[in-house]
């Protein structure tokens, strides 16, 4: 799995993509001295995340101020890498047009070793949209330029 390259600060409002892959490896990093329940991965940095996230940065000595930065996004990268099959990971919501942040560039990467030609800049933009589509009809996906689960699945295969 690849560690987010771009990184966007996110904390309590941020919603989105990057907050779903949160959600997603803070869930996928527990263990069974986790205090903090499982997260509904909505892509919607509440109050829930934000104790989540305070959490695993006390537990492993960041600044406990329930930001993701530079720091907590390689430590959730590390720990969920550790405890899971390293595969790039479907940040739990569907990406679509207007959404910013690491899981899409990390598409739009995906989507040019795939032979799409994106400057891969985090921006879900009409041009990201467009080549989202090309693939879904080259690959018997519904071409709807959205990359829900099923499009996410194909894309890192």
């Amino acid at each position: 799995m690849a560690k987010p390259a771009y990184y966007a600060a996110s904390g309590s409002g941020s919603t989105g993509p990057d907050t779903a892959l949160i959600q997603t490896w803070l869930n996928g990093s527990r263990d069974p001295c986790t205090h903090y329940d499982p997260l509904e991965v909505d892509g919607v940095f509440g109050p829930d995340t934000v104790r989540a996230v305070q959490e695993f940065q006390l537990r492993n000595d960041l600044k406990a101020d329930g930001k993701v930065g530079p720091l907590t996004w390689n430590a959730l990268h590390a720990k969920y890498a550790a405890a899971n099959d390293g595969k790039e990971q479907y940040p739990g919501v569907a990406m679509k047009s207007g959404q910013d942040g690491a899981a899409v560039k990390s598409a739009q990467h995906q989507l040019n070793v795939k032979g799409a030609h994106l400057a891969a800049d985090g921006h879900y933009g009409s041009q990201t949209t467009s080549a989202v589509h090309s693939f879904q009809k080259a690959n018997s996906l519904p071409a709807d330029g959205v990359i829900g689960p099923t499009t996410w699945a194909a894309l890192y295969r």
